[in-house]
């Protein structure tokens, strides 16, 4: 299983901070993340397309601006995680535990949620449709403004 090694996390760190000048944007295309612990880490605007983060730990991670297209998050924890403005566009995020998530604005067209946890995640202004929200436990979720035809499970 591969990882994101310290030096990328500068290096993105740097890019963020300095507007792109310096460091480097994180992309990690196609990478077999499963299982890892990227708690409270800042990628946001990072290129995640076609990454594996099964059971990944992303608690309270900063995703926001990311790029997830055809990623894999099924039993992820990313509890707390800024996903605000992501392109999540199909993902599968299974059985993901998303409670207290800031998913604002974000794009979750097509995503797969079944099973998912909800609870208290903000989606304002989220795109979800054709999203699939079956058996997902939605207690407290915020979703004014969120676009929602053809979602499926919607409670």
């Amino acid at each position: 299983m591969a990882s994101i090694t310290i030096e990328e996390i500068a290096a993105h760190a740097r890019w963020i901070s300095s507007g792109g000048a310096s460091g480097s944007k994180i992309d990690e295309t196609g990478m077999n993340l499963s299982g890892a612990d990227l708690s409270g880490v800042n990628l946001a605007r990072g290129q995640f397309v076609g990454t594996t983060f099964t059971a990944a730990t992303l608690v309270g991670t900063n995703f926001s601006g990311a790029d997830f297209s055809g990623a894999n998050f099924d039993e992820a924890d990313l509890s707390g995680a800024d996903l605000s403005g992501a392109d999540l566009g199909g993902v599968s995020l299974k059985k993901a535990n998303l409670s207290g998530a800031n998913v604002r604005g974000a794009d979750l067209s097509g995503a797969d949620l079944q099973g998912a946890n909800l609870t208290n995640a903000d989606f304002t202004d989220a795109d979800l449709i054709a999203a699939n929200l079956t058996g997902a436990a939605q207690a407290g979720m915020l979703r004014a403004g969120a676009k929602l035809a053809d979602t499926q499970g919607l409670v």
